[in-house]
């Protein structure tokens, strides 16, 4: 019989070496458990970031596609040696069936890969090159001009969609209510509506980002600016309206005299409107000076008008911000009396502009130090 020491021994190596072998088993289940989804997760994300597919779709069908996969895998690295030749004989892959499925596997998901990003141009490198837009995966240079490619650019996006006819033409929609109508998405806060401005400044609206099919001139996104303009429009267009109908039931009560004077009326409202039409297609155009200078010509003639003085406020607060870039530039210059002045121009469209005040203070303080 053994002795007693000795015994212990050999059961404290027999302990060690069970436990060494349920955690090798451990590590083996959670190494493949975690290979099996980061692979699968790697695959679905790539796939379905470059497709437009639902992630959902795609990852129920590469689960199901990818069972010889991972079974190949399985089978060729069953063993520690199996594990080995992973990183010491790479050409073993070729030398038995399990390893020419997992090669197989590997080279259909690029294939993968380059069908669902034929149309993905966010992922794409472009260049401009004098007979068209060079597309390319990589960053590799124009084979012809030797033109380094980029990412490609929203405009770029834009005319390789066009070419390909994949891009849908904006459509004229109607809006039946401004304060109801969804002119934003919800959840990304992206504009839903393109617009363009008539001859005669009606406004036209589209559901999609183009070209006007009536002019040929880019649709423009809508803006919280265009549509308080419009809002102002439609309450004025109402009180006109309700206008016009006292005007003419009062007219049919009324003799020649009364009528004529109707109508004198009803002929100023519409020069006003045509006016204002005016101001607001200027306005949408960034001519925010001639947009002030007709509405003080309409507010000249009827004070109260909603539509102008709304006009007047917006185009006052964008020339005076213009005066103070200007300002700052005749500052840099060391041009300190015409820097005094665009801020006090400033300061008369806007008095409530801080960046005016304080130009002005710089500038006169400057001014001051140097005279003394």
């Amino acid at each position: 019989m053994p002795p007693i020491p000795r015994m212990r021994g050999l059961a404290l190596i027999f302990a060690s070496l069970v436990l060494i072998g349920v955690l090798a088993a451990i590590g083996s289940f959670l190494f493949a458990t975690h290979f099996v989804s980061s692979t699968i997760n790697y695959v679905v994300s790539n796939l379905a970031d470059r497709s437009g597919l639902s992630p959902f779709l795609v990852r129920a069908v590469v689960i199901a596609a990818t069972i010889p996969f991972f079974w190949a895998v399985a089978r060729f690295t069953r063993n520690i040696l199996g594990l080995l030749n992973l990183g010491w004989a790479p050409l073993s892959f070729y030398s038995n069936v399990y390893g020419i499925v997992i090669v197989l596997y590997v080279a259909g998901f690029f294939y993968a890969m380059y069908w669902s990003s034929r149309d993905a141009y966010a992922y794409k490198y472009c260049a401009d090159t004098p007979e068209g837009i060079f597309v390319s995966d990589g960053t590799a240079k124009d084979p012809v001009y030797g033109i380094e490619p980029k990412p490609c650019t929203l405009a770029q996006i834009k005319e390789l969609r066009n070419e390909h006819g994949s891009l849908q033409a904006p459509s004229e929609i109607q809006i039946a209510n401004v304060d109801t109508y969804q002119w934003f998405d919800g959840v990304t806060g992206q504009p839903r509506v393109w617009f363009a401005i008539g001859p005669h400044g009606h406004y036209h609206f589209f559901n999609h980002p183009g070209d006007d099919p009536h002019t040929g001139q880019p649709l423009q996104p809508v803006r919280q600016d265009v549509i308080e303009l419009l809002r102002q429009k439609e309450a004025a267009d109402q009180a006109a309206k309700q206008h016009a109908a006292e005007i003419e039931a009062s007219a049919a009560e009324t003799d020649k005299k009364r009528q004529a004077a109707a109508a004198a009326k009803q002929k100023e409202l519409a020069s006003i409107q045509a006016e204002i039409d005016q101001a607001q297609l200027l306005y949408a155009q960034a001519d925010y000076k001639g947009a002030k200078e007709t509405c003080d010509l309409v507010l000249s003639q009827r004070a109260d008008e909603p539509s102008c003085t709304i006009i007047r406020q917006h185009a006052s607060v964008k020339l005076a911000r213009e005066l103070v870039d200007q300002g700052r530039l005749q500052f840099q210059r060391g041009e300190f009396d015409d820097a005094i002045w665009s801020a006090e121009g400033a300061l008369k469209l806007d008095p409530t502009n801080a960046n005016a005040a304080k130009l002005k203070q710089l500038a006169s303080g400057i001014k001051q130090r140097s005279i003394n």
